[in-house]
């Protein structure tokens, strides 16, 4: 799967080398800040095919288990933005009636009602017995990338490269705060880290690597365009994970037939 996500080979034209990191940074906020609202009431279909490898070295099974699900965007009241994904199909078999329920929900206001669903939801995670997990939801990186968080993190500058023959910055987002946004089901401290691909000129982001201080694990986003949405949307999910015994845990999600619904929870054709 890491070859999907290759960098091109190119040269880096001199002004990408010396551009300063406060005025991409300054760049991606004003995105990020438009990117919440543009996108706002969106919901897509996702398709999530996951795998787990368990077991002794000597004697490995796998499982896989694919999801379809209702996946969300919209702005809670206090203004963060939250993925929700709303599960209809396990294996080809349904596990409620397909409807436009995160639409009415979320359209009423009901957000405390819509998360809970979502929460509920990673009840259908394979895996969650080797590594318990409800973030992996393909817009976690941006949130963490937000200016209302940038207080918690280190920010720096890793490379300068090329994506899809757009010129970009690699940019590392550390966290350094404690508590942390993540935490063990426990409750300690989980420091997460972003290494995002930003578009130096307009701002954009074109990819976000999650990863942790604790877990041998990442998620992998690439954003792309689709049809009537005016902001890059996710477009595809790896996620990656190994135990401390060499368990693996993986998946892969893409995200497909983009709408966008208003308050009167009619779907904007």
């Amino acid at each position: 799967m890491a070859s999907a996500y290759t960098l091109a080979l190119l040269t880096v034209p001199v002004a990408a080398q010396t551009a300063r990191l406060g005025d991409v940074v300054a760049r991606l906020d004003s995105y990020l800040l438009a990117y919440e609202e543009r996108l706002a009431n969106v919901v897509a279909e996702e398709t999530y095919r996951q795998w787990a490898e368990e077991g002794p070295t000597y004697r490995r099974w796998s499982t896989e288990r694919i999801l379809r699900s209702d996946f969300a965007l919209t702005l809670t009241p206090d203004r963060n933005r939250v993925g929700y994904r709303d599960t209809f199909e396990v294996d080809g078999s349904p596990v409620r009636d397909r409807d436009e329920r995160l639409e009415r929900l979320l359209s009423d206001g009901a957000v405390g009602q819509a998360a809970r669903i979502a929460e509920q939801n990673a009840r259908f995670n394979l895996g969650q017995h080797l590594i318990t997990r409800n973030l992996n939801v393909p817009t976690f990186a941006l949130e963490i990338m937000h200016p209302r968080f940038r207080n918690r993190f280190r920010v720096r500058r890793t490379g300068a490269d090329a994506l899809e023959g757009r010129l970009g910055w690699l940019i590392e987002f550390r966290e350094r705060e404690r508590p942390t946004l993540v935490r063990t089901p426990e409750g300690r401290d989980q420091a997460s880290r972003v290494a995002a691909f930003v578009d130096m000129q307009t701002g954009e982001v074109l990819r976000t690597v999650l990863t942790w201080e604790h877990v041998k694990g990442s998620i992998t986003v690439s954003y792309g365009h689709a049809p009537r949405i005016p902001v890059r949307v996710p477009i595809r999910m790896d996620e990656h994970y190994v135990t401390r015994t060499g368990e693996i845990v993986a998946g892969e999600a893409t995200y497909a037939n983009f709408r966008q619904f208003e308050t009167s929870v009619r779907v904007i054709p």
